[in-house]
């Protein structure tokens, strides 16, 4: 057995889990789970009952026991157990530091981890997402043809990591020789730099520019990173030119990407743009049904009816509230009915679902109010320093607080055009990161806005 500790292992496993489940299934599953110890070939794991045990051996037990054998170098398996047993348990480990990551000792694309239920046929497909997912799946099966670039965008919990499992899954079952990496931009900025720190660039851009088929998520979080988004600028150049497929999504569109190069935002402009928009009332509830027939799980359909008409905005959210009315209702006995479900996830469904939604009139009301000026001036063509900077800040709530394009959003500003409205973002977000006393009158009108029916 190689020197590897107990900490490190689990801190491993709770890295894959994260990838593979939901946050409300996480915190419902995973959350109470506790290591204890770790031998040569064996993870000892602590339970709440047989209900939570017996549910992670069945979904996640095979996975997890390979990247135990991995980490240790021998065959390992897992085992349980529960609160009564705890008295036969007598090892204890202590806290170590994890070992600090070689950046020259990149991951085998072969292991690039797919979540094996984000497949094309799981994707509930609706009038906001038809298109997306048509091109998605175009794409995976002739990679670097027809649809290249694709980039999709949306709000959070819309699916969009959910179709570039999808593709991976697709591209692999038809050539499983296919060098294909699912990455955020965060682990890409983040490995950019290690790269750097220890002088290691060659192996990360061999890694990257030798691949069939790049996905990659959450592309606006490389915003302000200038030296990142050049890598990744040669890096698209380099893979688009071999015609090697490439897949990206954000939670804006291309023309909406602040601080972002001009010439790579040319690029993520070159193919498909797809937008995903929140699921209708028909489409959530086919979501559900969907989960309950994947999950092989019971749902009455006047439950499902409620759970879709009261989260309406994030299908991660939804699938998530379903797997934690089931567990409760499994655990405790309780009859799943409507009044339970109610009860249940009371706390879960976030006032954002019921308050009336943030829309530019009321931001321009708010912010007026704060700095004494009629609503009316935000929509004039004034341009003094008493209007133009609460007109700005307006336009960067906007942006933040509503499903608006930058264009919509001009045209609520008296037909401003989409790039004055990107100057004031920039403008706005420039004063809340470097002027504290800004940043907190920010806050304030937030909170006006969201405290404000």
């Amino acid at each position: 057995m190689e020197n590897v500790t107990l900490d490190p292992v689990w801190e491993k496993i709770l890295n894959y889990l994260t990838e593979q489940l939901t946050k409300e299934s996480f915190d419902l599953w995973i959350k109470p789970l506790k290591p204890l110890s770790l031998t040569e070939n064996k993870l000892i794991i602590q339970a709440p009952n047989k209900f939570f045990s017996d549910w992670f051996v069945q979904k996640h037990k095979k996975n997890v026991e390979n990247i135990i054998t991995e980490l240790i170098g021998q065959k390992s398996e897992l085992e349980f157990k529960h609160l009564q047993e705890l008295d036969s348990i007598i090892s204890k480990t202590t806290a170590q530091e994890p070992p600090t990551e070689d950046i020259s000792e990149v991951m085998p694309l072969a292991e690039t981890s797919f979540n094996q239920k984000y497949t094309f046929d799981t994707f509930v497909e609706g009038p906001s997402n038809r298109f997306a997912k048509a091109s998605c799946l175009a794409a995976s099966n002739n990679p670097g043809k027809e649809y290249n670039p694709i980039f999709i965008y949306g709000g959070v919990g819309l699916g969009k990591t959910h179709l570039l499992h999808a593709i991976g899954n697709r591209v692999l079952r038809n050539n499983p020789r296919a060098k294909i990496l699912y990455i955020t931009s965060e682990k890409f900025i983040n490995e950019f730099i290690d790269s750097l720190k220890y002088d290691k660039p060659a192996s990360f851009r061999n890694r990257f520019r030798k691949l069939d088929c790049l996905l990659i998520d959450d592309i606006q979080f490389l915003v302000d990173k200038q030296r990142s988004q050049e890598e990744f600028f040669y890096t698209f150049n380099a893979l688009y030119d071999e015609k090697k497929q490439i897949v990206i999504t954000s939670d804006q569109a291309p023309e909406e990407l602040a601080n972002v190069e001009e010439r790579l935002r040319s690029r993520l402009e070159w193919g498909v743009i797809a937008d995903i928009k929140p699921p209708d009332l028909e489409t959530r509830i086919a979501i559900l049904r969907k989960k309950a027939e994947v999950e092989k799980i019971y749902v009455p359909d006047d439950v499902i009816l409620y759970l879709a008409g009261q989260i309406k905005s994030n299908i991660r959210k939804l699938e998530g509230s379903l797997i934690r009315i089931v567990a409760f209702s499994s655990l405790t006995g309780t009859p799943l009915t409507v009044d339970t479900t109610k009860e249940i996830i009371n706390d879960i469904i976030s006032r954002e679902e019921t308050q009336k939604p943030i829309t530019p009139e009321k931001i321009q009301k708010i912010v007026s109010r704060h700095y004494h000026i009629d609503p009316r001036d935000m929509r004039s063509r004034k341009r003094t320093d008493a209007i133009a900077l609460p007109r700005q800040i307006a336009m960067y709530l906007a942006r933040n607080f509503t499903e608006l394009s930058s264009k919509e959003i001009g045209g609520c500003f008296g037909g401003k055009d989409h790039t004055t409205v990107l100057h004031a973002c920039n403008k706005i977000q420039g004063l809340v990161k470097t002027n504290p006393f800004f940043s907190e009158k920010i806050n304030m009108i937030i909170k006006d806005i969201k405290s404000e029916d």
